[in-house]
Order: C-alpha cells, then structure tokens, then sequence
C-alpha cells in the first residue's frame, strides 16, 4: 500500500502490475520494474518520455536510471495528483471533462515522431501474440495474418493508454506508464485504448465504485474520449476494428486471467466474420 515500505525500505508510493513507485527524494520518485530483465524497457521509457516532453505532451520529467537490488528503475518527476479513473470514482460528474482529456492527449501523443530507439509497435505485437501460451494456435494463426495486412508507422504509441495510466497533476494531465511505448500506427494505439476500456481488468484493490467505471468504455466515456481525439486527429474506424483483433490476441500474452474469455471471444468473433 502507498506509504508502506518498498524496496531498499524506501516509502512506497504506489505500485501496478509492472513496477513499484517509490519516494526518492527532493520532488522525484523511482519507478522500480519487477524483472531484473526488464533494462531495455527501461531505456525505451526515458526515449519515449523524452521525446513526448519534446513533442508538448505533458509527462513526468525524467532524470535518468538507476539499479536497485538487480531491478532497473527510472528516476522522475513526483506527480501528485489521483489517476483519471480514481478521480472520476470519487466525482462522477467529471467524466465529460476527463474523457475530453484523455482523447485530447492521445490524439497529441500520435503527432510525434517517435524516436528511432523505440521498437516497431509491429515486431513487439507478433512476438507476443507467438509467445502466449493460452492463445488457441488457429487464432495465433488469424492473428498474425490480419498483423500483415495492417500498416506500419512511425508514430508515438503509448502501447497502454487510458485513464489509470493518466495523472491530474499541479500542471495538468500527466501520461505515465510508458514501459510498453512503440513506433507504429496510431490506430494500433487507438484499439488497445478500447480494448481496455471495453475490457480491461480494473484492480481488484479498486473500489467497487471505480470499478463499474468500465461500463463507460461503452458509453458516454468512450463517445466524448472519441470526439476530443478527431477534433485533432482523425479516425479510421474499420483499420481500429482490424487492429482491435490482433491487439486482443497480443493482450493474451499478458496472462490476465479476468480478461481471457473476452478476448477470445473477440477473436473468434472476428475470425469468424473474416471466414
């Protein structure tokens, strides 16, 4: 829990599934992954958020890696402020206006250029849809297929957007989280956003409130996060539906047993449509 102890004894100040936050000191935090093999990522984070700060997406400032206890860590910026979805759990009438927030960043976010030190959003999706092990070999197959009709890209893909990964910060919205950051194509980033909305697995330590919260990738969350995204940008809504399928195939890979029966729904649905 927050203000508990974390590694090396520091004071803990939040954690997910990937990585503890921990107090660093004069303004900064550690964002310390698990895996001790998790260095590359490490070095793509500060790319990605070097590049976002440069591109007028408002971020952590980053001030460099560390090692603790084996597992690379990535020195930043503190952000106090909730999560958009914690926020909006606590103040459901700020929906509209985080939605609003939350499509507005994206649509930012997919103006970048993404540096070259960032791997291909392409060649990240097929190893993981080829590694995960509950994945049914004909729909790795499908999968993979629709993977090469799809374009590439060169934009900065946040590869896990929504609102959870987006601080309200003394400044304004803050995107953290950017361990999964890719080059590719923004509808790609756009599909795994929806995905997550419509069937992402909120924490169980979430309150039930916050949690029912998902019921808003359906409706009036997902409509005005939509609408901010194309006052900037626009959407090609079947090349999201193409990109939505091998997207639900790569999201197997990270073993989230909640979400396993939907997205092979997903899958099958579209296999089978496609057939």
């Amino acid at each position: 829990m927050p203000g508990g102890p974390g590694a090396a004894g520091r004071p803990l100040v939040g954690q997910g599934r990937e990585a503890e936050i921990l107090e660093w000191g004069d303004g900064t935090v550690l964002r310390l992954l698990r895996s001790p093999r998790d260095t590359a990522r490490v070095r793509q984070e500060d790319a990605a958020l070097r590049a976002a700060a440069a591109g007028g997406v408002q971020v952590p400032a980053v001030y460099g890696t560390t090692t603790m206890d084996g597992r690379p860590g990535l020195i930043m910026e503190r952000v106090d402020g909730p999560d958009l979805i914690t926020l909006m759990g606590r103040r459901p009438w700020t929906v509209p206006r985080a939605a609003r927030s939350v499509g507005t960043t994206q649509a930012r976010m997919h103006q970048v250029v993404a540096p070259p030190q960032l791997p291909s959003l392409h060649e990240t999706v097929r190893f993981k849809i080829g590694a995960a092990t509950d994945l049914p070999p004909r729909l790795a197959a499908f999968a993979l297929a629709t993977l090469d009709e799809l374009p590439g890209g060169d934009r900065l893909c946040h590869g896990d957007f929504h609102p959870g990964n987006v601080l309200l910060g003394r400044d304004g919205p803050a995107v953290i989280d950017w361990t999964d950051a890719a080059r590719g194509d923004p509808a790609a980033d756009l599909a795994r956003t929806r995905l997550l909305l419509n069937a992402g697995a909120v924490p169980e330590h979430m309150p039930a409130l916050i949690r029912r919260l998902q019921a808003f990738g359906r409706g009036t969350f997902y409509r005005r996060y939509l609408r901010a995204y194309e006052e900037l940008l626009p959407i090609d809504t079947e090349l999201v539906d193409r990109w939505q399928t091998v997207r639900a195939a790569d999201r197997v890979f990270e073993d989230i047993p909640e979400e396993r029966s939907t997205l092979l729904e997903i899958l099958e649905r579209s296999a089978t449509e496609r057939a």
